[in-house]
């Protein structure tokens, strides 16, 4: 079994969870190509095409709906955020 900090950073992710989405696998330190959204789904509905998983991801700046694949995301942990201090994500 690997060790914590050799998992990948998408492994245990779920719905609602905050996620930072990077273009490339091992981005340069410098590169600005990414984004943050929350995951939307649950984790059975992921989907998995030709062995890569995707994950439906809400855009937080524009809402629009993406799908990405896993590894492209790392779920972020806001140090002090309380679950009931949350505002949900409401579309209309």
């Amino acid at each position: 079994m690997p060790s914590r900090n050799n998992r990948p950073p998408f492994i245990g992710v779920k719905a609602g969870d905050l996620v930072l989405v990077q273009s490339t696998l091992n981005p340069d330190p410098t590169d600005t190509d990414w984004w943050m959204g929350w995951i939307v789904g649950n984790p059975d509905q992921f989907n998995e095409i030709h062995g890569v998983k995707m994950l439906a991801v809400v855009d937080t700046d524009s809402g629009e709906l993406r799908h990405v694949k896993a590894e492209q995301t790392t779920r972020l942990s806001l140090a002090g955020m309380e679950q009931n201090k949350v505002v949900p994500l409401v579309r209309g």
